[in-house]
């Protein structure tokens, strides 16, 4: 069994009717939402150096860093 990080990330009102996105990457987030949305730069968020478990709370959501079991 392996290990991937996952990014989750929680807003606090939904967007398009969801309030939970799940990503590989940093990148990823801000592929598909922009700064203003996430309210903090990408730059910002990879200076955080988050370790797993770790989170990141913004005036418009939780960014966390997640590992996730995989069966390789």
């Amino acid at each position: 069994m392996s290990k991937k990080i996952i990014y989750h990330v929680k807003f606090h009102e939904p967007i398009d009717d969801k309030n939970e996105f799940f990503f590989s990457s940093i990148t990823a987030i801000y592929n598909n939402f922009t700064a203003k949305q996430i309210g903090v730069a990408k730059q910002t968020l990879y200076q955080q150096s988050l370790k797993e478990g770790d989170e990141y709370r913004t005036k418009f959501c939780i960014v966390k860093k997640e590992t996730v079991l995989n069966n390789k």
